[in-house]
């Protein structure tokens, strides 16, 4: 360690002091400036050198980002394909001549105060749908060709699929909701969807939801007439509506 003669004193101080231990006189710390710091050895320079140059090292790190690659691209091919495959969905059927009056019947049962409850089926309401969104196109978007709605009931829970073409090939978004009704209001709480067979989850689908905007829209008089209703219940394949007491 190289120690800082005091000019005045001659006193030796350590290299970190400016001034004297003993008489307070300034040191002269040019001598430090002198001083080359160690650098790596040439021997350790040449380990850190193969290290890096190992043959057998590079052929093992491009090897893992070949890989790693493979399989991103495989997985975003994979998620590609379940998003095209069309789900199970119910085949689409010709008009019916005679589909059920469910929003004129929902207005009548809140108007004259019935106490009898309204049972539809799936099918019976996806017949509705087919003959009510007939009329209603212009309010749905024209990015896409809006070919059909489909739901599907369970317990407690309502599954819209929405059927869009492009360029002739169908394209399936599909939402499904816990849906009740509060103070005069259709409350729809997210549990997940789909594009095509793909499952989304519901953080990402309370987002994604804005695909079916113009679908909402569409129905928005249907969402009226059912919020008039005192409570609805979905069961398999069957949903039911009763009035308000």
């Amino acid at each position: 360690m190289i120690k800082l003669i005091c000019p005045e004193c001659r006193r030796e101080n350590e290299p970190e002091r400016i001034y004297c231990h003993d008489c307070g006189a300034r040191l002269d710390r040019s001598a430090l400036a002198k001083v080359v710091p160690k650098g790596e050895e040439p021997e350790d320079t040449q380990r850190r050198l193969r290290s890096m140059l190992d043959p057998q090292r590079v052929k093992i790190r491009m090897m893992f980002f070949k890989v790693s690659k493979l399989i991103l691209g495989s997985c975003a091919l994979a998620a590609l394909v379940q998003m095209l495959l069309p789900p199970d969905v119910p085949p689409r059927v010709k008009s019916v001549d005679f589909p059920p009056q469910i929003n004129l019947e929902l207005e009548n049962a809140s108007m004259n105060h019935s106490v009898t409850p309204l049972r539809y089926t799936e099918a019976q309401v996806n017949a509705y749908l087919g003959n009510a969104l007939k009329s209603k196109q212009t309010a749905l978007s024209k990015l896409l060709q809006f070919e059909r709605a489909i739901v599907n009931f369970d317990e407690g829970v309502c599954r819209i699929t929405a059927e869009r073409s492009l360029y002739g090939y169908s394209i399936f978004t599909a939402t499904s909701s816990k849906v009740t009704l509060q103070d005069g209001k259709v409350v729809a709480s997210n549990n997940g969807g789909s594009i095509g067979r793909l499952p989304i989850h519901p953080a990402l689908m309370k987002y994604g939801d804005l695909i079916f905007s113009d679908l909402w829209t569409a129905l928005e008089r249907e969402k009226k007439s059912t919020s008039k209703m005192g409570a609805i219940e979905f069961h398999p394949q069957a949903v039911v509506l009763s009035p308000k007491q």
